[in-house]
């Protein structure tokens, strides 16, 4: 019997000759393969397999084809199972996410193809994700176990999906990672599965008792980093404590001292890190002077480093680091004349935060530097609307007109937007009267007039506030 002819009588069941056929005509003009794909829909156990077993020989178009197939023999026949679990490792992206779809919405026979997925690391890491989301609480042992194969624990992936699972979960999973942790996986895992946890406040303890189980095994670079960035969310532990402190100053790669100095910090015990200030790589030492920030104890030390260190990331990090001493409003100052326009537009950012509008004569000299970086313009031009300086009129006027010509770049563009916004929070007499004479010009840039009509803030700006 030929497929129309199956088809049409609508027979209760096709017999294998029919079912044979109809996974050939897959590969058939459309006609063909529509009566196909109804027939294998119907053909149970036999159809499911012998689809499975023709997958190899099968076209890209005919699997495509197949999945309307599969889908319906999913929900009984495992052998459909296993060719979508074929289908979801296919490198055309299309046929690889419909397969992974199918699945999904399979349960729970579906649910057990994406397990098998798990460690695939090209595909793995999209079942992990709808897995997760899918069934949280059954995905959180499967993952635990992908997490723990040969490379697992380098996939982003799985300790995402791990999260997820564990944050969705509508049973308590702590005893279920309690239990995993107790069948002595490697330390490289337990670190991955840490910090897949480690966005979860609720779980401060677990996450302390796995970076404790992880310290006493052979750990790599990567899970030393997986580590301190766990321990930083980890709960109160003297293990974790004492080893973070040893991460300060030992290794030699630079980026697990600048993750201890986080990690120290999160801990609430960032005098440690202080003596990371004079570390010899520049963004452990950037990275100190923000831990830093406020703290008595180096205020000296932070304040050299704004002014003589020769790196402009970290002057401009120990800059920021002063905004809230006073004692040092010298030294911020002084950086507004910085070499680096980084250091500049910290300075002025600093200053701009403060309660006095001390700096002034510098920061107006910037303001009115045509040849000034981009960055500390519009810095300036920020301390210009914190403090209502009403005379900057004129320099915010400059830095209008350099966006005039049909050419002007981007920068000067947005700067100028800014220093509209500035003239009609100013909102002096001068100010206003500029104002005005921008909205009589023609020609003027659609960003422009975007800021020249656009609302102010409710509080009025500075003429309304009476400053």
């Amino acid at each position: 019997m030929s497929l129309a002819t199956w088809v049409g009588t609508a027979s209760a069941s096709p017999d294998p000759v029919v079912i044979a056929e109809a996974v050939r005509s897959l590969d058939a003009d459309h006609d063909q393969a529509t009566a196909a794909i109804y027939v294998l829909q119907v053909g149970g156990a036999r159809a499911a397999k012998q689809i499975r077993d023709a997958w190899p020989s099968l076209s890209l178009l005919g699997r495509k084809r197949a999945l309307g197939a599969l889908s319906q023999l999913a929900r009984e026949h495992d052998a459909a199972i296993e060719a979508l679990v074929e289908a979801g490792r296919s490198e055309d992206e299309e046929l690889r996410n419909r397969a992974l779809q199918v699945l999904q919405r399979t349960k729970p026979q579906g649910l057990d193809g994406l397990v098998v997925l798990l460690p695939d690391p090209i595909v793995g890491d999209g079942a992990a994700s709808l897995l997760a989301r899918t069934a949280p609480s059954f995905a959180i042992e499967p993952l635990l176990e992908a997490i723990a194969t040969p490379g697992g624990a380098d996939r982003h992936g799985l300790r995402s999906a791990l999260g997820t699972a564990v944050q969705r979960s509508d049973e308590d999973p702590k005893q279920r990672l309690r239990a995993w942790l107790s069948s002595r996986p490697s330390a490289a895992s337990v670190a991955s599965a840490a910090m897949g946890l480690s966005s979860l406040d609720e779980y401060r303890n677990i996450i302390a008792a796995f970076v404790e189980y992880a310290l006493m095994g052979s750990i790599d670079f990567a899970a030393k980093w997986r580590l301190l960035q766990s321990a930083a969310a980890a709960g109160a532990s003297a293990d974790v404590d004492r080893w973070v402190r040893s991460q300060l100053a030992s290794p030699e790669e630079w980026m697990l001292r600048q993750a201890a100095v986080d990690a120290i910090t999160a801990r609430g015990h960032r005098e440690d890190a202080r003596g990371a200030l004079s570390d010899p790589y520049p963004r452990v030492r950037a990275r100190a002077a923000a831990a830093l920030s406020g703290d008595p104890g180096t205020l000296v030390e932070r304040a050299s480093l704004a002014r003589r260190d020769t790196w402009p990331m970290v002057r401009a990090e120990a800059v920021t680091s002063l905004r809230t001493e006073g004692d040092a409003l010298p030294v911020i100052v002084a950086s507004v004349d910085d070499s680096m326009s980084v250091v500049r537009a910290a300075a002025i950012e600093v200053l701009a935060a403060s309660s006095h509008d001390q700096g002034w004569d510098r920061v107006h000299r910037r303001l009115r530097a045509q040849n000034e970086w981009p960055s500390v313009t519009q810095a300036a031009i920020g301390y210009v609307v914190a403090h209502c300086r009403t005379d900057a009129v004129e320099a915010l006027l400059r830095i209008i007109m350099r966006a005039a010509p049909s050419n002007a770049l981007t920068e000067d563009l947005n700067n100028a937007a800014h220093a509209i916004e500035a003239l009609r929070t100013l909102g002096s007499s001068e100010a206003e009267s500029a104002v005005e004479q921008l909205r009589r010009t023609e020609g003027v840039p659609p960003t422009l007039k975007m800021a020249l009509e656009q609302p102010l803030p409710e509080d009025g700006g500075c003429a309304q506030a009476g400053r």
